[in-house]
């Protein structure tokens, strides 16, 4: 079985970028994502360009605290959320499979703002084939603020991972 972690990111988030992929200290595969359709379509480029069998999808936003996440995640044969804000697979951190996912129409994301709106039917439409395990504590929103990047961000954590969003409220879109 071929698997993989997965980080999507864009040209404009080198720090982000370099900060997730500096904090995941692990022999699975790592392979970086950079083309449109936000969060889905690097999860799409992944089905139509690879063979990987499944994998753990992370934003660049995201800071590994513990790679056990990754021997957790792999060692189970169902789907795994990583994030169950505002439901599973919130902020589509989790593991996939490829035979799943090639069960599901996949749209076309065009904004943030589709892509924010798509979060939650995701959820929805992947666990019609799927059930999912979830791994680690809780990510919900917290009033924890902290300068990262040049910017102020949310920082929401547990055992496993830091997540820094940018984007915290649908005003902010």
């Amino acid at each position: 079985m071929k698997q993989a972690i997965i980080i999507g990111t864009r040209p404009d988030r080198t720090k982000q970028f370099n900060n997730c992929w500096n904090s995941i200290k692990s022999p699975y595969l790592k392979i970086a994502i950079d083309c449109d359709g936000y969060e889905i379509g690097k999860i799409k480029w992944v089905i139509d360009h690879t063979d990987i069998d499944e994998f753990v999808f992370l934003q660049d936003s995201v800071e590994i605290k513990d790679n056990t996440l990754f021997d957790v995640c792999f060692s189970t044969t169902h789907s795994v959320s990583i994030c169950d804000y505002p439901n599973p697979f919130g902020c589509y951190l989790g593991k996939y499979k490829r035979s799943v996912l090639e069960k599901i129409d996949l749209p076309n994301i065009k904004t943030k703002v589709d892509s924010v709106d798509y979060e939650s039917r995701f959820f929805i439409d992947y666990t019609r084939y799927e059930k999912l395990d979830q791994v680690g504590g809780s990510l919900a929103n917290v009033e924890n603020y902290v300068e990262k990047w040049g910017h102020k961000v949310m920082k929401i954590e547990n055992e496993y991972l830091i997540k820094y969003k940018s984007i915290w409220t649908r005003d902010m879109l």
